[in-house]
């Protein structure tokens, strides 16, 4: 496929093309979706490391097919193009290894205090401020890739948040009270996704669970997993190879859940 090929009367050239440190980055004005565009480019055999950013896009999704928006330049919007060798069940695990460098990457840059909620949701203060979604294809007819889509709220002001998530989200300048360089988060993202990206592939499951370990705010609340008939109390404990949240229930017993079975309520995370 073409970069400048059209489909759903969207144009894939991009608006600027750039390298930084290593990675190659295609800048576009507005498009669909960052993770749809990066699809395109990963089954047109764009390399691992690959990065599509757009300052909008009007089909953002976030889990659960929750729509993600952000106002033209107030956020980071990327997908990056990976092709680990790993088995599919596994890809989730690279969800939670992004949440670690996002909030790594959040602290290093503002100083704030950052929390992941399972599983893919980064927290200051109790609210949202980046939200994660990894799609994959392993298919027998597809080279195997997975597309890492990051949302990051960056200079947003109160009203630019949508009205229906102002009580549960912020951006990093509502945060610090000033503007914050975009350019510096995406530049020490790829610092620490680099760094983690490789200690992930040489050290597997131990080396992610010990760093996500560290810059959750999960486990040791009692959670309540919102299941279509009868809700789960329990309290989280640990995370799984596969991604999943391990919960201890009221009968002594385990029990694993997994991203796209649940969801976690808000009320167990606000500010302290």
């Amino acid at each position: 496929m073409k970069m400048n090929e059209n489909l759903n009367g969207e144009s894939f050239l991009p608006h600027k093309h750039i390298s930084l440190l290593d990675k190659e980055i295609y800048i576009y004005r507005k498009v669909s979706s960052t993770n749809y565009v990066a699809k395109l480019m990963a089954l047109s055999g764009a390399p691992e490391g690959t990065i599509v950013m757009s300052m909008s896009q009007t089909s953002g999704m976030g889990r659960m097919k929750r729509q993600w928006a952000c106002p033209s330049g107030k956020g980071i919007l990327m997908s990056m193009v990976l092709r680990p060798e790993i088995q599919v069940q596994f890809v989730p695990q690279l969800t939670l290894l992004c949440a670690v460098v996002v909030a790594e990457t959040i602290r290093k840059v503002t100083g704030c205090e950052v929390g992941i909620k399972w599983p893919n949701d980064i927290l200051i203060s109790g609210k949202k401020v980046c939200g994660i979604l990894a799609q994959s294809d392993f298919s027998k007819d597809a080279s195997g890739y997975v597309i890492l889509g990051v949302g990051i709220n960056i200079n947003q002001n109160i009203n630019q948040l949508p009205p229906d998530c102002r009580e549960s989200s912020t951006s990093l300048s509502l945060e610090q009270g000033q503007n914050i360089s975009r350019s510096r988060v995406l530049k020490q993202f790829i610092i620490t996704w680099d760094e983690h990206f490789k200690g992930f592939l040489e050290g597997g499951h131990p080396y992610l669970r010990k760093k996500w370990i560290e810059n959750n705010v999960t486990l040791g609340r009692n959670v309540t997993i919102n299941k279509e008939i009868n809700p789960v109390n329990g309290i989280a404990v640990d995370i799984s190879e596969r991604g999943g949240l391990i919960v201890s229930l009221s009968d002594g017993s385990r029990e694993e859940f997994l991203a796209e079975d649940l969801s976690l309520g808000r009320t167990h995370y606000g500010s302290h």
